[in-house]
């Protein structure tokens, strides 16, 4: 078991015991080994001062009490150049929860390079996502790894994997969307493509990249046997357009079209009324989806039976479909005058699938749901006083996860952790990690 072990509350963990040696940059592999340190693996970041992951110093940032953050999306481009500190990037507290601890070492140096071959022969698991090759050429390639360590579990996560003609492109979230035709789909009819501003793969990628380490610890502890797991960021993509293309192949239909369907309007299978419905307010909305003739019924009922639903047009789902312009904008005579969240309980206590929009702050303050699921747990560092951070989506009765991971705290401050990694991994002394901080060797 390594130090970390069970949870501060004396929990068990899922993954204690497990102690990954963490080289993931920005979202994509930070995610995958966030889950793992949220189901108490041991996840030790290696990190640079000069050349810090680029989320810590991304916009928005955390604000400090009294200020008020920039939202998502708004940050300044004067703001991305002049980041207050390397451990307030929200991003970076996005991606690093999970209990890591942050170690710097300078992988130039010829001792720093000695401490990461050390650090690797301690590890189950190494995992990054550098380009293809970079750790083979600071020293570390995959077989000197096995030689360290032979039974190692090397998860290697990039945008193009490690094989293939184009294994040496650069990529990140938004292009990696680009190139799988995710972004191509997304805009309104008639309109250039519109794409989604946040790194979408980035999340699904990472959750897959989660995956594949649990896979080859458990083939691991079956056989004894490491291995090298290869993940792609952009092959995800081809499974959330598998649909989109079939209906291509098979109905000759493109997935961008003039009059393709707008907001939530389902074709296949057919719904209707479907979509999102303003409400009272500035910028609110409500969605709502009739599938079949029952639902239909009880939307009536619920709208107290207006005389337009008695249009024969609207007596059948076939029909409705056919009219879904007339009928929505009848639906939405009703939604217009009211809040969305009474139109969402209303309508869910007929047993009519609807949700009311919301938006971070609605998630964050409002919803009752997460609330009650414990989705948020307050977290800070020795530089930003707790938060409401997020962890993994699901619960677990013998062994519950935490986001703040064994160690029950926030994202670590840059190498907030290096003499205490250095000392109970390696059996350094402080003298020994002193000294190598004198000389370079942990910038």
């Amino acid at each position: 078991m390594t130090p970390q072990g069970r949870g501060r509350g004396g929990a068990a963990m899922a993954l204690e015991g497990l102690r990954i040696l963490d080289f993931t940059r920005l979202g994509f592999g930070a995610q995958a080994t966030l889950i793992c340190g949220c189901l108490g693996a041991e996840v030790i970041r290696v990190e640079s001062t000069r050349f810090p992951d680029a989320i810590r110093v991304m916009p928005p940032f955390v604000p400090e009490p009294g200020e008020r953050g920039e939202a998502f999306g708004a940050a300044t481009l004067a703001n991305a150049t002049g980041a207050p500190s390397a451990n307030r990037g929200g991003i970076f507290y996005k991606y690093n929860t999970g209990g890591k601890r942050s170690i710097t070492v300078d992988a130039r140096h010829p001792k720093g390079l000695a401490l990461l071959k050390d650090l690797v022969a301690e590890s189950d698991v190494v995992a990054e996502s550098f380009a293809a090759g970079t750790l083979a050429r600071w020293g570390l390639p995959l077989e000197v790894m096995r030689e360290l360590r032979p039974d190692l579990v090397y998860v290697s996560m990039c945008g193009f994997g490690h094989e293939g003609p184009d294994t040496s492109h650069v990529t990140m979230g938004p292009t990696a969307q680009a190139l799988t035709g995710l972004t191509f789909m997304v805009g309104l009819p008639d309109r250039p493509p519109a794409g989604w501003s946040f790194s979408y793969l980035d999340h699904v990628g990472g959750y897959l990249g989660a995956i594949a380490i649990l896979a080859g610890v458990i083939h691991r502890r079956r056989t004894g046997e490491g291995q090298h797991i290869d993940v792609s960021q952009l092959e995800p993509a081809t499974a959330l357009s598998g649909a989109l293309l079939l209906d291509a192949m098979l109905n000759g239909r493109p997935s961008r079209r003039p009059g393709f369907p707008s907001g939530n309007r389902r074709a296949h299978p057919p719904a209707a009324p479907s979509g999102a419905y303003r409400c009272t307010g500035d910028d609110r909305w409500v969605v709502v989806s009739c599938r079949t003739d029952e639902q239909w019924s009880a939307l009536v009922g619920a709208m107290g039976a207006p005389a337009w639903a008695a249009d024969p047009r609207f007596a059948t789902l076939v029909g409705r479909v056919e009219h879904a312009d007339d009928l929505d904008a009848h639906v939405e005579s009703w939604t217009r005058g009211r809040d969305r969240y009474e139109v969402m309980d209303l309508l869910q206590s007929v047993g009519v699938p609807a949700g009311a929009v919301q938006d971070a702050a609605d998630r964050l303050e409002r919803d009752p749901q997460l609330a009650a699921r414990g989705h948020y747990t307050d977290l800070g560092n020795d530089e930003v006083d707790a938060l409401p951070l997020e962890g993994v989506p699901f619960r677990m009765t013998a062994t519950p996860p935490h986001t703040g991971g064994a160690l029950r705290r926030g994202p670590p401050c840059l190498g907030e952790d290096t003499e205490a990694v250095l000392g109970e991994v390696l059996g350094m002394s402080t003298d020994q990690v002193a000294a190598l901080r004198v000389e370079g060797v942990l910038s």
